[in-house]
């Protein structure tokens, strides 16, 4: 997920502290914001519309499916997920995928703060007896664990989630540039984006499933493990994948557990 963060701190080393701010957003959301309709992806069944400033790609559930609220990790673009949108829908699932500020067309400067508020802003015009399974994708775990504590538990929005799914969760992002950047502890103090996740696992109460390479090198499975420990959900499960790294989790063992898991909490 953030393996250019090493960059930032390089560049910092060398006396680049003015730029400390821009060089970090740069580096946590490298996102590809060439906007792509979703027939020229390949998902003619998509409609592409704008909600909360963002491009927005979406499709409805057939009668008796869920909804798949899906939060994209932090690189390419919408496009990019295209395959496993079609899967979704081949069963029958509806689709909600925002692209985060600077991403597939959306205007805006991403930022931790920018992007809590925009996801939030969708979930809350959500209908209220939408059934949603919140699939949140390496940074998106992120997203979705402030979506959580943002408006997920506030009476007066009233939807709650079925499920949760986080592939390839991170603690933080400053745990995540202790793995990548061995020493670099004094330099942390200056980074804006933190994300921490774990501070929100206590928000982690609905069903939840964590699925983590076993070998991924980005975000090694001892932070997605300790995420799921502190969540505090009572029905929960860690699928650690065997052989996996960070970005070929969706395998045929593995999808099934996924199908599964949807179909259970639905």
């Amino acid at each position: 997920m953030l393996w250019r963060l090493a960059l930032v701190f390089g560049l910092l080393t060398g006396g680049a502290w003015f730029s400390l701010h821009a060089i970090e957003r740069a580096i946590v959301y490298p996102f590809d914001a060439t906007r792509i309709a979703p027939a020229t992806a390949g998902v003619p069944e998509m409609q592409e519309v704008e909600r909360a400033g963002l491009v927005v790609w979406e499709a409805t559930a057939k009668p008796g499916q869920p909804t798949i609220f899906y939060l994209h990790g932090n690189a390419g673009n919408l496009a990019n997920r295209a395959g496993r949108f079609s899967r979704f829908m081949a069963r029958g699932y509806g689709v909600i995928a925002p692209a985060y500020p600077g991403s597939s067309g959306s205007a805006g400067t991403p930022s931790q703060e920018a992007i809590t508020k925009a996801i939030a802003d969708i979930w809350r015009d959500l209908p209220q007896d939408a059934r949603v399974v919140i699939y949140g994708e390496s940074l998106g775990t992120g997203v979705a664990v402030q979506l959580l504590g943002s408006v997920v538990t506030d009476a007066e929005n009233g939807l709650s989630p079925a499920g949760v799914i986080l592939e390839a969760p991170f603690t933080s992002v400053h745990d995540v540039a202790r793995h990548l950047y061995p020493g670099i502890d004094p330099l942390l103090a200056h980074l804006t984006q933190e994300w921490a996740s774990m501070s929100g696992a206590a928000q982690l109460t609905m069903p939840l499933l964590v699925v983590h390479g076993q070998n991924d090198q980005m975000i090694p499975p001892e932070q997605g493990r300790a995420l799921f420990e502190a969540a505090a959900s009572d029905d929960k499960r860690f699928l650690e994948v065997p052989g996996a790294g960070h970005t070929d989790l969706w395998r045929s063992d593995t999808v099934p557990e996924l199908w599964t898991f949807i179909n259970r909490v639905n």
